[in-house]
C-alpha cells in the first residue's frame, strides 16, 4: 500500500497535484488484480482519521488531481491520498496491506505548478513507514542560492497515530557543526524558505537531521517569478550503494550524522 500527498507551497498561486495510475510499472514483477480501485482522501480532524471517496479509477486509467479540485474544507490540510480495492468506512485510518505491491515501486506522479512552468518527481510513501519509528538524515546539495532564486525544504511525514505532533530537526554543515533548528509536525507536508540560510552561514550543503522523527525530504528551487522550477528528493542512505552489505552502510551513515 503506497501513499501520494499534495506539496502544499504558502504560495497561493501555484497548484500542487498527483497523477494516479492504475496499473503496476511492471505486470511481470507484480501480481496486483487488473480491477477499479477506489481513490480515498485521508486527513486528520479533531484528532481523528477521517477518509472521503474521492472517485473510482479504472484498470489501466490516469487520473490527474489539483488541490484545488478537493472540497474547500480540505485545501489548507494535509491530505494523503491512496488507492485500494476495499470501501472504507469514514473513520478508517491509514492501513498497510498489499495493493499496489510492485518492483520498481508503484509511485505518482507529484507536480507543483505556476502558470508559466511546472516541476515534478515519481514518489510515495510507502504503507510499512505507518508503524515505524523514523529518523532522519538528508545530505541537501541541490540549493541554488541567487538573487531571484527562493529555496525550500519539504519534509512529509506520515504515521497511524492520527495526532500532529512536533518535533525538531537540526540543520549542520558539513563539519556537524549546528546552524540552525526548524520546528515540524507529524502527519503534516512541512515547508520552510530556507533562504534564511545564507545570513547564518557561507555553506552551500546542509544536512538535516532528527532522531525522533523522518519522513520524505524533497528540496524546492523556484524564481521569484515562478518562471522556472526545481524539484529534487534524496535517496535514503542504503541507496546510494550497489550490493554489499547495504543496511550496515545505512546504519554506519545515519550513526555518523545522528551522534553529537
Amino acid at each position: 500500500m503506497n501513499y501520494f500527498f499534495f506539496l502544499n507551497h504558502p504560495d497561493p498561486t501555484l497548484e500542487p497535484s498527483i497523477e494516479l495510475f492504475n496499473r503496476a510499472p511492471m505486470n511481470i514483477f507484480s501480481n496486483e488484480k487488473k480491477e477499479t480501485k477506489n481513490i480515498y482522501l485521508f486527513y486528520i480532524e479533531n484528532q481523528k482519521w477521517k477518509n472521503e471517496l474521492f472517485m473510482k479509477i479504472k484498470y489501466n486509467s490516469s487520473v490527474l488531481i489539483k488541490k484545488s479540485d478537493l472540497a474547500s474544507k480540505l485545501r489548507d490540510k494535509s491530505v494523503f491520498v491512496s488507492m485500494t480495492r476495499r470501501n472504507l468506512n469514514k473513520e478508517e485510518a491509514p492501513f498497510n496491506d498489499n495493493t499496489m505491491q510492485s518492483i520498481p515501486a508503484w509511485r505518482s506522479n507529484i507536480k507543483i505548478s505556476s502558470k508559466f512552468t511546472a516541476t515534478s518527481y515519481q514518489g510515495e510513501i510507502p504503507g510499512s513507514f505507518l508503524n515505524l519509528n523514523l529518523s532522519l538524515t538528508s545530505c541537501s546539495p541541490f540549493l541554488q542560492f541567487g538573487e531571484n532564486i527562493e529555496n525550500y525544504f519539504y519534509l512529509i511525514n506520515l504515521n497511524s497515530d492520527p495526532i500532529e505532533r512536533e518535533f525538531k530537526i537540526e540543520i549542520l554543515n558539513k563539519n556537524k557543526q549546528l546552524i540552525d533548528k526548524i520546528i515540524c509536525r507529524t502527519n503534516y507536508v512541512n515547508v520552510f524558505n530556507l533562504n534564511f540560510l545564507k545570513k547564518l552561514t557561507d555553506d552551500y550543503m546542509y544536512i538535516f537531521r532528527s532522531k525522533g522523527f523522518g519522513g520524505i525530504p524533497l528540496y524546492f528551487a523556484r524564481t521569484k517569478d515562478n518562471k522556472s522550477f526545481s524539484l529534487e528528493h534524496t535517496h535514503p542512505p542504503q541507496e546510494y550503494l550497489f550490493l554489499g552489505n547495504r543496511n550496515l552502510y545505512q546504519k554506519k551513515k545515519k550513526s555518523f550524522w545522528l551522534d553529537e
